[in-house]
């Protein structure tokens, strides 16, 4: 379809369905998920969409609010996500564009993206200039301690061919999240990377130790030691370590990004599609890290992920922890720990309406 399209109304629906199993880390158990659904219907009959996770069920009716309240101002404009994004954000500037603001943006800019790639019968990959290819990807493991992690770890190897795993750590004591890593090795052998995460746990001593002491057990990054604002201290441990820091997951919009990366915060970094602003934030956070050579993975969200990284110039990893499979009639695809670029226009989201019907959440 060739010419401009025009918005003609935008919805949003909520899901909440299980986790199965649950997230766990140091800090708490995520059951659930929560997700947002913005659709984007034109008056040329091509309808987008895409989906947002605010994590916790009392984030669902705010988020659908915001979509719908947003969203009910772009009505009669022409589908043109970067135009505007650049407008949503100024005019949401005041307010603040973090939160569950910058969610709702990046749910309707990614399915203004969608409406675009649908129109032209092309995936996402294809519509921004990149070759449809497959991607590396990591498996993200949702278990706790050595025992879950080991056999999750060793699942995750033999189902989905993953070449690296990550999982949770920061027990109260240093040994244990050693004999968690140990556990790990011991269940995917030498020729799989291991990955670690610590949810912004630890005290700048600590995170020193515990550094020096997992760059011994060959783990090939440390992802976010310390609180995500703390830029300085995310400086000097990177100057202590061997161990690559990796962060990004909680950046909102491309100026933290920049932010961080300007600091010299990490070697490595994963924006997340709804917290760096859609389609049109990692786009822009691309740029950022072309120019600072910095490797850039996913965090979630594995169907845009796979999307977007193909025109990543520095694309390294996706995350593959795959939080909306359960409702879509076609899951992303990993073969031989390649996630596959959907033949299916736009970001290839194709919901099982049974599915979302039973898992509805009235908002």
């Amino acid at each position: 379809m060739s010419g401009t399209l025009t918005i003609e109304a935008v919805t949003a629906r909520a899901v909440d369905a299980p986790l199965d199993p649950p997230l766990r880390n140091s800090l708490n158990v995520i059951p659930r998920a929560p997700l947002v659904i913005a659709e984007v219907r034109t008056k040329e009959g091509v309808t987008g969409n895409a989906y947002v996770f605010p994590y916790t069920p009392a984030a669902l009716g705010p988020t659908a609010a915001l979509v719908r309240n947003i969203g009910a101002v772009l009505v009669g404009r022409a589908v043109a996500p970067r135009t505007l994004w650049a407008e949503l954000h100024n005019a949401y500037r005041i307010l603040g564009t973090e939160g569950l603001v910058q969610i709702a943006l990046s749910a309707l800019d990614m399915a203004l993206w969608d409406v675009l790639g649908r129109a032209a019968g092309q995936p996402l990959c294809a519509l921004l200039g990149a070759e449809p290819r497959p991607v590396p990807i990591y498996a993200s493991l949702r278990g706790w301690g050595p025992a879950m992690l080991a056999e999750e770890a060793g699942q995750a190897v033999a189902t989905l061919g993953a070449r690296a795993v990550k999982f949770k750590i920061g027990h109260p004591r240093l040994e244990d999240d050693l004999e968690t890593v140990r556990a790990v090795r011991g269940a995917v052998g030498d020729g799989v990377e291991i990955l670690v995460d610590y949810n912004q746990a630890l005290t700048r001593p600590e995170a020193e130790r515990r550094g020096l002491a997992l760059q011994d057990l060959d783990v090939r990054w440390l992802e976010e030691p310390l609180p995500v604002d703390d830029d300085a201290g995310l400086a000097t441990l990177r100057g202590a370590l061997r161990v690559p820091v990796q962060g990004g997951e909680n950046w909102w919009g491309p100026k933290g990004m920049a932010r961080a990366l300007d600091a010299g915060a990490v070697d490595l970094c994963m924006p997340d599609a709804m917290k760096i602003g859609g389609v049109t934030g990692w786009l822009q956070a691309a740029d950022i890290a072309a120019a600072k050579r910095v490797p850039m993975s996913s965090h979630i969200f594995i169907e845009a992920s796979a999307q977007l990284l193909p025109a990543t110039p520095t694309a390294h990893l996706l995350e593959h922890l795959d939080v909306a499979g359960p409702l879509l009639r076609e899951p992303l695809v990993v073969r031989d720990g390649m996630a596959e670029v959907p033949a299916r226009p736009g970001l290839g989201l194709e919901w099982d309406a049974a599915a979302l019907a039973r898992h509805a959440a009235d908002v």
